[in-house]
């Protein structure tokens, strides 16, 4: 595969005035975690682009320069189809992708690995599994914890349409059977995001399946811990060997049913320094009047309000796209946000683009000041992401440009920073 290289230049060594692009061509979906990690000083981020390229573009922050890596070319044209990466206990970055749904002759997770530790210039070659998994695939999300003996846990969907795992204790070299960690019915797609302290538990924030089915969404929460599955509260479910946790065992965080501002489709979870989950959420009235909502675990309740107006959905078909919210896993009073209209008062924006905002609460979410980080944009910015130990206060990544569609985009990959970059030689 080839990577291709460019020289990032900064004016002043400063970063915070314009965004920078990163990669001229590439956009994801959200579905995939960790999209972006932070390390040594540099940036790995994951997507594809609109040829089809699965792309790992790393960041130098200290040199000022950026390496894009190709690790799949020409695959299918679909933003599902972007990496989640894993940086593993031995230095080396893993990166997990699957074909969108999958065939008959693509239902396998695909998974490379970088020949050296905390540097993804060069990647080994590509290598495939499927887990025994007699369903296609989607998504990927990778996690490892330390208190397992460095066992790494892989999730993603695949078994009856619902969110599947398996598990590695060779760095990702054999993987046990797949089976279901939660369930709905089959047929129907429970959507998760995951996040883990790394040590011994991971948590997912998920609704009942795709909020276009003929039931409404809600939105739950459970975690594994310890080889059981358990409620917020801690009330214990069952082990994870004796089968997943089914949808109303969870814990709801919020009603879709009996909600006056629609169901729910969930966007980010991160912990707090207590360990405790923080979620990002859309709710949906209407196809043009979509909303974005925090919750907070305060160790007894769920505490959640809506925060902002997110506008209309990105097209037509898909009618609960959202332009993206994101908390800061650094620090969880922050969030970015893309809409396209005034998120105070859901009246229409002066671009008639979605731009992206920055948001801060002193009172867990209650009430929020609020900064653009875009204005009077020409094309629209879109799914902000923020890396886990960024510099500087204010770091996020978005795509801009013009997005039709999941398999049809003409964007580009930007940063907005307020930390400082220097140029140098890669």
């Amino acid at each position: 595969m080839r990577q291709i290289v460019f020289a990032l230049l900064v004016a002043g060594g400063l970063c915070a005035a314009e965004p920078i692009v990163l990669n001229p061509d590439g956009a994801w979906c959200w579905f995939q975690d960790e999209r972006a990690l932070m390390y040594d000083g540099k940036l790995t981020f994951g997507s594809i682009s609109r040829q089809g390229n699965v792309q790992a573009t790393t960041w130098d922050l200290q040199k000022g320069r950026v390496g894009i890596f190709t690790l799949r070319e020409k695959f299918q044209i679909d933003d599902h189809n972007v990496p989640g990466f894993l940086l593993r206990s031995d230095g080396r970055l893993m990166a997990f992708y699957t074909w969108h749904g999958g065939t008959a002759a693509l239902r396998e997770m695909y998974v490379r690995e970088t020949v050296r530790p905390k540097d993804a210039s060069a990647w080994t070659p590509e290598r495939n599994f499927d887990a025994q998994s007699p369903d296609r695939f989607s998504y990927a999300n990778p996690f490892q914890l330390s208190a397992e003996k460095g066992r790494i846990y892989l999730f993603w969907r695949s078994i009856d349409y619902n969110p599947t795992w398996t598990s590695s204790d060779d760095l990702g070299q054999t993987w046990r059977k797949a089976a279901n960690h939660i369930y709905y019915q089959k047929g129907e797609r429970p959507y998760v995001k995951y996040t883990s302290n790394g040590v011994d538990t991971i948590h997912f924030a998920f609704t009942d399946g795709h909020p276009n089915r003929p039931f409404k969404n809600s939105l739950w929460h459970a975690y594994y811990k310890n080889g059981g599955l358990y409620k917020s509260d801690g009330t214990f479910v069952r082990k994870l060997e004796d089968g997943p946790i089914q949808v109303a065992e969870a814990t709801r965080v919020y009603d879709g049913v009996n909600s006056p501002v629609g169901e729910a489709w969930v966007w980010d979870i991160h912990l707090d320094k207590a360990g405790r989950p923080v979620v990002a959420y859309t709710s949906h009235p209407s196809p043009l009047d979509q909303r974005y909502r925090y919750a907070r675990w305060n160790g007894k309740a769920w505490e959640d309000q809506q925060i902002a107006y997110a506008g209309k959905n990105l097209y037509k078909g898909e009618e609960y796209y959202a332009g993206g919210i994101s908390l800061d896993p650094d620090d969880l009073n922050v969030v970015y946000l893309s809409s396209d209209v005034d998120i105070q008062t859901g009246k229409p924006n002066q671009s008639g683009h979605w731009e992206i905002y920055k948001g801060v609460t002193r009172d867990g979410g209650k009430s929020w000041r609020w900064q653009p980080i875009t204005k009077d944009s020409k094309v629209d910015n879109l799914r902000p992401i923020v890396p886990a130990h960024h510099p500087g206060k204010t770091f996020v990544l978005w795509y801009r440009g013009r997005y039709q569609t999941y398999t049809k985009f003409e964007t580009e990959v930007v940063a907005y920073t307020d930390a400082e970059a220097r140029a140098g030689p890669y």
